[in-house]
Formats: C-alpha cells, structure tokens, sequence
C-alpha cells in the first residue's frame, strides 16, 4: 500500500526523447549528460529520475536542447499507485 509518507519518494519526472541519427555529437551530448544525472534509462529514449525541482529543472533543459538539435523531447510526471512484492498474492 501506498500511504502518503512515502508517496512523495514514489513520483519520478521522465524524459521521452528521440534524436536524429546523424549527426551523432547531439545523441553523444545527450547520453553523457544523462549519465551525469544518474538518469535510469527505462528502455530505449526513455530516461527517469526522482521528482524533485532540481531533476525537473535539467529534464526541462535538456528538453530544449533536444529540440534544438532537431529531436523531439517530451517530460511526463509518475506516480506509483501500486507495489507488489514477492510471495504477495493480488486482492480478492
């Protein structure tokens, strides 16, 4: 269950971004600023980092110089609504 204690650890701000392959300085740029960040790359052109302003702030950034560089960047707000763990059957 997800009590609103710890519901603020459980929102994370994501970076949906896809670039040009050519050049590749603008991709390089990118990864390297997200490895930076400590950025979780959930699958291909999909990155995370908890929910803060700081994190928010440089996704913001980064974003635009994504764009700049002739991609296309989109931020997104998540929330956990749910947690299972193991040996934990589902309700019902």
């Amino acid at each position: 269950m997800v009590t609103e204690s710890n519901r603020s650890r459980a929102q994370w701000v994501l970076l949906a971004y896809r670039l040009p392959r050519e050049p590749s300085t603008p991709r390089i740029a990118t990864w390297r600023k997200l490895r930076r960040l400590g950025a979780a790359q959930l699958v291909d052109g999909l990155v995370a980092l908890p929910l803060d302003n700081r994190n928010r702030e440089q996704f913001e950034w980064l974003a635009g110089e994504i764009a700049e560089a002739g991609g296309d960047a989109t931020l997104w707000v998540g929330q956990l609504t749910s947690r299972r763990r193991s040996g934990s059957s589902p309700p019902g």
